[in-house]
């Protein structure tokens, strides 16, 4: 693999976790014309020496990521979490992304300084930067609800022991589960191993996407990077071809509005927690807690709860469908009470929390939300781009956890403009293999190999897929053989001498299948407290 000369096709990618880092990788090893460089022993492993790029499609490709470190959610912050701070509980909206995460203001004198010469401003006398939502929900104790071969793109190797400096114990509670460590290794020693960090660009935020109007058809993206040890914020924009979006889904929490909880917060700062911030199970000792949504956060965490709290009851509406059937089984299993939604919460009078049934429940110690994520992307206009997030009656209010990005086609391309296009919009449990599908047929229509269809028939598809899915976040969701459905719909749109079956191998999808049983028994093993915590890592 060569970094080849600044003289193809620019793109700017906008996140370095997996999704952005498995974009880099495909891009970095499409040939101009459209061709692959990527390479493939019979085994289905990467063969490196036959995968050298030596004339790269895309010459200047740069990854920007706003933290600090790669790795997206697959780079932890244990010791710190992201918290809905009081003043935005008091302003009562809360459950508005444009108030949790608002637009970043651009500076008086900044004029598109150029990266080379960028507008220098004192971090102390700069703009106020909103909250970045950017530390990972990744806790101590978390393992995988995805097998390990799905866990991966197919540059990395299926055998933990093959390389990195991991080596998994076989024959474990949680197999063919991973822990989060080794999620970690893994993206990681990518990285080292194909020196990927050449092109990130850390600290650097992006405040602005907007198409140019000089008739050069580029994007103008506007960046500030932050750097703490000189006390230095550096503004400059940078033009290029082509836009990933990859600044993934679980960053921005999801709390719906609820009377009495903005004073609740208040007075017991730490007792209203998301799942994004949950950090160690020591918290629930001896506690009333009320769990607030069921999916898979919720449910895992529960697991570590029950055994320690004094009580916990579950709030949820009443037959709701689970992303899996057994996640609702889980909700109402022995010794959990369960009430239907809460209506309302009361601190101060018996820290009450009622319910839509009229019933309520007195000495609550804590509120966790298992209550899902924002899309948001604070950066990009409709004008430019054609996105934007729509609700389940079709409005642009304010956005839930079950809104859907609109204006895409397979849920990658912009419909407007397809040299803005996404990765990890789509929703699959089989998400790596997603990011690396996406990122292939990014390459090969943006270097000519494939065409997308007319924009009629894009549109025709949307409206089919609406009415199949509702106008909600299910519409990105393809579950089990609705993922291979998916691949087989687009593989048409692939590099010609890029195999599906290299990206994701449907032979194994029984694999996955059957680790949802896996991940059931051991949700009532950790809660009847028949293994510990410590046999799952």
């Amino acid at each position: 693999m060569t970094q080849g000369e600044k003289s193809g096709t620019s793109v700017a990618i906008i996140g370095a976790g997996a999704a952005g880092l498995t974009g880099l990788f495909e891009l970095l090893h499409t040939k101009k014309g459209g061709s692959t460089s990527l390479k493939y022993n019979s085994d289905g492993s990467l063969d490196e020496q036959s995968s050298i790029n030596d004339d790269p499609a895309f010459g200047d490709i740069v990854v920007f990521e706003q933290s600090e470190k790669v790795g997206g959610v697959w780079n932890p912050s244990f010791d710190e979490a992201d918290v809905i701070p009081q003043e935005l509980f008091d302003t009562e909206r809360y459950d508005d992304p444009t108030v949790l995460r608002p637009k970043t203001k651009i500076p008086d004198g900044f004029s598109n300084q150029p990266y080379a010469e960028p507008l220098k401003i004192p971090i102390s006398e700069s703009v106020e930067a909103p909250i970045k939502w950017n530390r990972s929900g990744i806790y101590k104790s978390l393992f995988s609800n995805v097998a390990r071969r799905y866990l991966r793109n197919s540059f990395i190797p299926l055998n933990p022991n093959e390389e990195g400096k991991s080596s998994s114990k076989k024959n474990r509670p949680i197999d063919p589960f991973i822990t989060n460590f080794e999620v970690t290794d893994q993206l990681l020693t990518f990285v080292e191993k194909y020196s990927l960090l050449q092109y990130v660009r850390t600290n650097s935020e992006v405040v602005d996407v907007k198409k140019s109007t000089d008739g050069l058809d580029q994007w103008i993206v506007t960046v500030r990077e932050t750097d703490t040890k000189t006390g230095i914020d550096k503004w400059y924009s940078q033009r290029f071809d082509k836009v990933v979006v990859s600044n993934g889904h679980y960053s921005i929490p999801h709390i719906p509005r609820i009377e009495g909880l903005s004073k609740w917060n208040k007075s017991a700062p730490g007792s209203i927690l998301h799942s994004k911030a949950f950090r160690d199970e020591s918290i629930f000792k001896n506690k009333r807690v009320v769990f607030i949504g069921t999916g898979l956060s919720g449910i895992d965490i529960l697991q570590y709860a029950f055994p320690l709290a004094k009580e916990v009851i579950v709030a949820r509406t009443p037959g709701k469908k689970e992303i899996f059937e057994w996640l609702g089984r889980a909700a109402c299993s022995e010794g959990i009470v369960v009430k239907p939604r809460i209506s309302s919460v009361d601190y101060e009078n018996g820290k009450t929390v009622k319910f839509v049934d009229g019933t309520e429940i007195q000495d609550v110690d804590l509120l966790v939300f298992s209550t899902g994520y924002h899309w948001r992307y604070p950066f990009l206009n409709e004008d430019d781009t054609g996105i934007s997030i729509i609700n389940e009656d079709g409005s642009k209010k304010i956005a839930t956890h079950t809104s859907l990005v609109d204006g895409l086609f397979k849920s990658t391309f912009s419909n407007k403009d397809p040299s803005l296009a996404f990765i990890g919009v789509l929703m699959t449990q089989f998400k790596w293999p997603s990011f690396e599908f996406e990122a292939a047929i990014i390459a090969a229509v943006w270097s000519g190999d494939a065409k997308l269809p007319p924009l009629e028939k894009r549109l025709e598809e949307h409206k089919k897929r609406l009415a199949e899915t509702g106008t909600n976040l299910g519409y990105h969701f393809f579950p089990d053989h609705e993922f291979v459905r998916y691949v087989n719909d687009a593989k048409y749109l692939l590099p010609a001498d890029r195999r599906s079956e290299d990206i994701f191998d449907p032979t194994y999808i029984d694999e996955q299948l059957e680790s949802v049983k896996v991940a059931e028994k051991l949700f009532h093993e950790l809660k009847e407290n028949t293994i510990s915590v410590h046999e799952t890592e």
